[in-house]
């Protein structure tokens, strides 16, 4: 039994294909994730990081903890989850880092809570406070340097989702235009994204707000 931050499903795909291609996907994964945790989360054991595949079609990587081994009081594990769709439909490699970088940090965050804060986190997520959650785990990958790639994946995921989806992902996730006025940013003050994690802006305008009264 497992916690997801968000669920959905696709329509059917031939069995044999859909295995090989999740197979393929699960080790391209498996080996970036051991490659990011190194360089950039040292925090993190990657090596106890699960990871499998799953469907959609308007979201292509999740992570989730183990409910059965929080309900039994067992040490927290993490399972990192792949879209094979992702390599099908050419993500770009940087955006895929990126991503990963955010998902691995969502996976430091439930590593360091205790289990009434997870608790509460589940109850933040499914009563639909979604989105500081993800804006605030975009901004730790931008600290450590995937800016950029998020860039290049927010470009390629609207491309990529049903239209109906996009201004989900928009009010959930920073934009790419987002992504670059934090960029700018922070190019001249280096506390900017801190104080960005301790009030998290949920859209453009109070992010243009929050930059305009740095001083």
């Amino acid at each position: 039994m497992i916690l997801a931050v968000s669920f959905a499903f696709v329509g059917f795909v031939p069995l044999s294909a859909h295995a090989q291609s999740s197979d393929i996907a699960v080790k391209k994964i498996r080996a970036l994730i051991v490659e990011i945790a190194a360089e950039s989360f040292p925090e993190l054991d990657s090596s106890t990081i699960a990871v499998k595949s799953f469907e959609s079609n308007s979201t292509y990587f999740q992570a989730r903890f183990s409910v059965s081994r929080f309900l039994t009081f067992r040490k927290i594990r993490s399972t990192i989850f792949v879209n094979p769709l992702v390599f099908v439909r050419s993500a770009p490699d940087a955006g895929i880092r990126a991503i990963l970088a955010h998902e691995l940090a969502h996976v430091l965050f439930y590593s360091q809570q205790n289990r009434l804060s997870l608790i509460k986190l589940a109850g933040l997520i499914h009563g639909g406070v979604n989105a500081r959650f993800e804006r605030r785990t975009d901004l730790i990958a931008i600290e450590r340097g995937y800016g950029p790639g998020l860039i290049e994946y927010r470009e390629w995921l609207y491309q990529n989702v049903p239209a109906s989806k996009i201004a989900e992902k928009r009010r959930d996730y920073f934009s790419t235009d987002e992504i670059r006025l934090i960029l700018t940013a922070s190019a001249t003050d280096s506390k900017l994204v801190r104080g960005l994690k301790q009030k998290v802006p949920q859209n453009i305008r109070e992010l243009q707000e929050r930059i305009e009264k740095t001083p």
